[in-house]
């Protein structure tokens, strides 16, 4: 069965090319000495590719099959696998680097932090966590009691962070050190898309 980000993911606009000019930069500030990494809801493989690029062993994973059935046909050595669910399919320690770039937000509290947990111990010691969250003051996501108005993941959930959330989130790090970036839409100075960025490291 389809879910909303299969929908998503089978509109050419949503297969985004670039990275994640924050993620560029936290990139720079760190250097894992075990090169396996994971790109946690790679989506259309952005920052797959990137991280393949600056030298690591890639394992990207999502919800959504479409996606994940669109970067398999392409002729990388990076792993694509379907995650449905908080089933993560990773051993204990298996990887120096871990990204979850805009993913915890779009899954309740409590299903959130069974998602972090997993990953941590998939993450080995001293081993970094860089990710991004929808921040509080948000207004592009349209959100009504966890539901997004936005034409293209209509009826999709998602929620929000304070930064005394986001601190409680990743509390079971040694390190964390985060960002801001905030941004309106082409032509809707009105709408504000807020994120925190961080790094985390175990």
């Amino acid at each position: 069965m389809k879910n909303v980000w299969d929908e998503h993911y089978e509109r050419p606009k949503s297969k985004l090319a670039f990275p994640d000019e924050n993620l560029v930069r936290l990139l720079s500030r760190i250097q894992p000495k075990n090169k396996n990494a994971l790109d946690f809801g790679c989506g259309s493989g952005r920052h797959s590719y990137l991280l393949q690029n600056e030298g690591y062993f890639v394992t990207g994973c999502d919800n959504s099959k479409t996606t994940i059935d669109l970067l398999n046909e392409g002729n990388s050595p990076i792993r694509f696998l379907h995650t449905p669910d908080a089933d993560l399919p990773f051993s204990p320690n298996e990887f120096g680097l871990i990204l979850s770039w805009g993913v915890f937000h779009y899954n309740k509290r409590e299903e959130a932090k069974k998602l972090l947990s997993s990953l941590y111990e998939s993450l080995d010691a001293g081993g970094y966590l860089l990710g991004s969250i929808r921040a509080d003051g948000d207004t592009h996501l349209g959100l009504t009691q966890g539901k997004m108005n936005l034409s293209d993941l209509s009826g999709g959930y998602a929620e929000t962070y304070s930064l005394e959330d986001l601190k409680s989130f990743l509390s079971i790090f040694s390190k964390t050190s985060i960002g801001y970036s905030e941004r309106t839409p082409l032509g809707k100075l009105e709408e504000r898309i807020c994120h925190w960025f961080f790094l985390a490291e175990k």
